[in-house]
C-alpha cells in the first residue's frame, strides 16, 4: 500500500479486546466516522487491514484507520483522536479496552 507522506495524511491504529471473533463491525466504523467528522478533525477517512487474533489470552480486533484533514491538518493529531473517540465502546457490548497509536508513513 502506498501512502502521500504529506501533513493532511495520518494512519491510526486501533486495537480492542473483543468478546467473540471480530473481523469487521460497520456499526463501530460508522460512530468512529461520524464522531471524528463531527469533531472537524478529518475530511476523509479510509478503514484497512482489519484482523482478528488472539494474544496474552484475550480476543483482539484491529484496524487502520487513515485519515486526513485537508482543511486543517494541525487538528489531525493522536490526541484529538483519541478525545474524539472516548467512551466509543460504552455502546458496543463486548467491546472493551480501545488502544490507538499513531504511524509512521513509509514510503
Amino acid at each position: 500500500m502506498s501512502c502521500s507522506c504529506n501533513e493532511t495524511d495520518k494512519i491510526f491504529s486501533l486495537e480492542l479486546i473483543t468478546k467473540e471473533p471480530v473481523t469487521t463491525n460497520m456499526e463501530l466504523y460508522k460512530e468512529i466516522a461520524q464522531r471524528l467528522f463531527q469533531n472537524k478533525i478529518i475530511s476523509n477517512i479510509n478503514i484497512a487491514n482489519n484482523k482478528a487474533y488472539n494474544s496474552n489470552d484475550k480476543q483482539k480486533f484491529g484496524f487502520d484507520l487513515h485519515l486526513s484533514n485537508t482543511n486543517d491538518p494541525l487538528t489531525l493529531t493522536l490526541a484529538n483522536v483519541e478525545k474524539a473517540l472516548d467512551g466509543l465502546l460504552d455502546s458496543f457490548e463486548g467491546y472493551s479496552e480501545l488502544e490507538i497509536s499513531a504511524q509512521d508513513c513509509h514510503c
